[in-house]
C-alpha cells in the first residue's frame, strides 16, 4: 500500500482542554487504542504495545480485523520505509513515548502545572512524568521540521502524544506540523535517524 495522500494527524491526549485544542485544529483524537493482542476487534487501531515491528506483524493484524496499526517506536525511518503496508499504520511522530508501567508509582499529589501526579526525576535531573501507573519520557519526539523523511516512510497517519502540554502548547505543536517549522522546545528525534 503506497502512501501518496496527505499524512492524516491524529492524537491521543490526557486532558479535554488538550483534546478541544486538537479538535479546533482538524486533528482527530483516537481514545481507545487496542493495547494487546485480547483487546483486538475488528476495525480497531492498535497502539504500539502490540510491537508491531515488520511486514509479518502487520499481515497478522490484518488478517485479525484491525484497521490501523501504530509501528513501534523502536523502528527507524528506513525500517518504516522498507514495510510492506497492508493496512493502515501510523508512527509516534511527536510526544513523550510511554516508556513502562510501574506497579507501585511513587504517590504525589498532582499540582497546578502538572496534571500527572508524579514526577521521577533520575540521577542526570531528567524529568520523567507518572500518570497513573504510566512513566512517560522526559522530553518528547519531535519530527514538524522533518516532513519529506515522514512522507516517505509510507505511513498513512502521524500520531501526537499529548501529556503535559498546556492547550497553548497543543497548538503551538500542531501548527508547527502543518507549517513544517521547528519549535523552541527539548526534543529527542526519537530512534528514526538511529543506525539499526
Amino acid at each position: 500500500m503506497k502512501n501518496s495522500k496527505p499524512i492524516k494527524f491524529v492524537a491521543s491526549c490526557l486532558t479535554p482542554e488538550q483534546s478541544a485544542a486538537c479538535e479546533s485544529l482538524g486533528v482527530k483524537i483516537v481514545r481507545n487504542y487496542a493495547c494487546s493482542y485480547g483487546e483486538i476487534k475488528p476495525g480497531c487501531v492498535t497502539d504500539f504495545s502490540i510491537h508491531c515491528f515488520n511486514s509479518a506483524s502487520l499481515d497478522v493484524l490484518k488478517n485479525l480485523g484491525v484497521r490501523r496499526a501504530t509501528l513501534h517506536p523502536e523502528l527507524n525511518f528506513a525500517q518504516i520505509r522498507d514495510i510492506k503496508k497492508c493496512i493502515d499504520t501510523e508512527a509516534i511522530i511527536y510526544g513523550k513515548i510511554p516508556l513502562m508501567k510501574i506497579k507501585n508509582p511513587p504517590v504525589t499529589p498532582p499540582s497546578r502545572t502538572n496534571n500527572f501526579g508524579g514526577i521521577i526525576t533520575d540521577r542526570t535531573g531528567a524529568k520523567f512524568f507518572l500518570h497513573g501507573n504510566q512513566m512517560y519520557n522526559s522530553v518528547p519526539v519531535f519530527l514538524a521540521d522533518k516532513p519529506d523523511d515522514i512522507k516517505k516512510s509510507g505511513i498513512s497517519h502521524g500520531r501526537f502524544i499529548f501529556t503535559t502540554e498546556s492547550a497553548d502548547d497543543v497548538f503551538a505543536v500542531i501548527k508547527a506540523y502543518l507549517h513544517h517549522k521547528s519549535l523552541k522546545i527539548n526534543f529527542t528525534r526519537g530512534k528514526f535517524y538511529s543506525k539499526v
